[in-house]
């Protein structure tokens, strides 16, 4: 079983001459950088053993440096930790999909945005957003993000896609930059926002956006007390890539992933959810139940991945992110335990 791990630093400029550095160090598990302009760090460790799994060595075959490929479909971290917690070192929930060049988001947590232009996107990139459901942690930067992709001049529409009640989201995105929308139409002759986006809502498994690079299809995922919670799978020509959304561990989900290349999963542990109640008193009374309600750990996520058959299992949401003992040897560890594929832990900009 293979785990890659990748972290990243922010440079306050490009460095063209880190481009393709490599390195091995297994006695130390030394990172070895893959600066590609944003300092991304990223290494694989190769774990024996599933339960109590052990470092053998490390390499850096699998984590590429952050690039715009411009070919083939490509999976980019954007941000890779559950919340609403800040943290600078991880924003919260969003993956793209790049297909050929072209961008699909799957979520738009806080941070998306900084984590688009620190990559190289632009909100005016983007052919379609799929959002799994309506906590902040997966759709507070949707306002920022169609209009800034209205102000970067857009020609395609955008089409939006997930569960209710999202085209009153989207309705109250635009009103709240109403005033900074008519005055630039006003001022500029830019054509109204409202023709560039289409909303559709999700509420029942299957097919739910096609086009000439992608198939997508939906399941419908356990994460109460949402009654519509999505997970998505992604085929292209040369991949398919599973996300399951907040979920508990579910056979929907399971489903969905069956035989693919790629599976994003969230995932908790439960120690380190406990260590991080205990620093934040000031937190509700029933939260840890709520946490634990609505959520899969790292183990059942492997066990998951294993029951679909999938060739990699990408750990995010990762539920605590900002807790430095939670370290990736203990994620990869606890999937492990029911997976002996390829693990990645997830850290933002890390691109598969």
């Amino acid at each position: 079983m293979a785990m890659t791990r990748g972290t990243c630093r922010w440079p306050k400029r490009p460095n063209p001459s880190d481009r393709g550095k490599r390195g091995m160090d297994m006695a130390l598990q030394r990172r070895t950088i893959l600066g590609a302009g944003f300092g991304m760090v990223g290494s694989t460790l190769l774990l024996a053993g599933a339960a109590g799994a052990q470092t053998a060595a490390a390499h850096a075959d699998a984590a590429q440096p952050v690039g715009l490929p411009d070919s083939g479909t490509h999976l980019l971290l954007l941000g890779t930790m559950a919340g609403p917690v800040l943290d600078p070192s991880r924003m919260m929930a969003s993956q793209a999909v790049i297909v050929d060049g072209a961008v699909y988001l799957v979520d738009c947590g806080y941070g998306t945005i900084l984590r688009m232009i620190e990559a190289g996107l632009r909100p005016a990139d983007v052919k379609a957003i799929f959002v799994t459901h309506h906590h902040s942690d997966h759709n507070a930067d949707y306002a920022n993000l169609v209009h800034l992709a209205w102000i970067q001049g857009i020609e395609d529409r955008i089409v939006s896609i997930g569960p209710p009640p999202f085209q009153a989201i989207h309705d109250a995105a635009l009103a709240f930059h109403h005033e900074d929308i008519r005055i630039r139409i006003e001022g500029t002759g830019r054509k109204p926002i409202e023709g560039y986006f289409e909303v559709r809502e999700v509420t029942e498994p299957g097919l739910v956006y096609e086009d000439d690079k992608i198939r997508v299809t939906a399941a419908i995922a356990t994460h109460p007390p949402f009654s519509t919670a999505l997970g998505f799978r992604f085929e292209t020509p040369d991949r398919s890539i599973v996300f399951s959304g907040d979920t508990v561990a579910s056979e929907q989900i399971t489903a969905l992933a069956e035989g693919a290349d790629v599976l994003v999963h969230e995932a908790m542990y439960v120690p380190g959810i406990d260590a991080m109640l205990a620093k934040r008193p000031y937190v509700p009374p029933k939260l840890r139940d709520f946490l634990m309600d609505g959520h899969t750990t790292a183990e059942d996520a492997g066990r998951i991945a294993a029951q679909a058959g999938v060739a990699t299992l990408v750990l995010t949401h990762l539920l605590p992110g900002d807790q430095p003992q939670v370290t990736d040897e203990i994620w990869a560890a606890e999937a492990a335990k029911e997976f002996d594929g390829r693990i990645v832990v997830g850290h933002d900009l890390l691109l598969l």
